[in-house]
């Protein structure tokens, strides 16, 4: 098998707009830009392989399913609040999975905020009424944000992405979302949308108090930096100067890369080549045990796979 790239998929918004550099959302296939497997869309190839692309537990777990969604998005405008049922309530209202997801901020204007979780506690009988009256943003908490900031969102938080940033988001294979509160904006047609408050009850986790959601972190170069370890993925960052064998000894998954800056060729141990640059992603096959990563000047990537 080989590392493969695929297409990125341009969804424009009311907000801004989303790039889906790797899914397997119905209706939103990525599709192979290289290889033998060109052309091919993403859930072709995984059940074409099987475990040797997704890795032996995941194949088992997730059968012809690819698990995680792989986005850029590029807030121009506030997004709505939302908030995503967990596995269990999705399943049982949706047949879906659940949405766990990570942010990680690749630029952000000075001044940009973002919402994860409430600021105090809001009690669930007077929710539906705060929405209404437009005062649920009293109850949010809002975070100062920067280049560099990472937060894990996990199903049940409310949130909300920022105008002026650009987030890079790795989630569960889900496209159910709550839509909570919209700033009481309206559509291209003069209607106010739709919420889904009487859903998002239910989803809601009330005793998510935070005022500090972001991920510690500590950066260094040539070395892997963990961010995100959870059930639904883990994610690394990588701040590359200098060639970097990466050894997946212990990881029985597919990897995800996206490049946040710069460029850097991934050479596969019988020696095939491809470039990644800036903005796009590629996926290694988790049978394949290790790459080398050979970076221009300054290169970021994150890293993400399931185990």
């Amino acid at each position: 098998m080989e590392i493969l790239k695929f297409n990125p998929i341009f969804k424009p918004t009311l907000w801004g707009s989303e790039t889906w550099v790797v899914s397997a959302v119905k209706g939103s296939e990525s599709v192979a830009l290289n290889g033998a497997d060109k052309g091919l869309t993403l859930p072709e190839i995984v059940t074409r392989y099987g475990a040797d692309f997704l890795g032996g537990k995941n194949s088992e777990k997730f059968g012809t399913d690819f698990p995680l969604l792989i986005k850029f998005i590029d807030a121009r405008q506030d997004l709505s609040i939302q908030v995503h049922p967990d596995d269990a309530l999705s399943a049982k209202r949706h047949g879906k999975m659940g949405k766990n997801e990570m942010w990680y901020v690749v630029d952000a204007d000075r001044g940009s905020q973002l919402i994860a979780g409430f600021r105090q506690k809001i009690e669930t009988c007077d929710y539906a009424q705060k929405v209404a009256d437009g005062n649920i943003e009293d109850d949010l908490n809002k975070v100062n944000v920067s280049e560099g900031d990472c937060f894990y969102i996990p199903a049940g938080r409310v949130h909300g992405i920022g105008a002026g940033m650009v987030i890079a988001e790795i989630q569960q294979t889900s496209d159910v979302t709550y839509r909570i509160y919209d700033y009481m904006r309206r559509d291209r047609d003069g209607n106010l949308r739709e919420l889904h408050t009487e859903l998002a009850l239910e989803a809601i986790n009330f005793r998510d108090v935070t005022t500090d959601p972001k991920v510690i972190y500590t950066e260094s170069r040539d070395s892997i930096i963990p961010l995100v370890e959870c059930p639904f993925f883990t994610t690394n960052e990588l701040k590359l100067t200098h060639t970097f064998r990466r050894d997946y000894t212990g990881i029985d998954s597919f990897r995800v890369y996206m490049c946040l800056n710069g460029q850097s060729c991934f050479l596969s141990p019988d020696g095939q080549g491809i470039f990644l640059h800036q903005g796009e992603s590629l996926v290694v096959p988790a049978i394949m045990e290790e790459v080398t990563i050979i970076p221009d000047e300054n290169v970021k990537l994150l890293e993400s796979y399931v185990i």
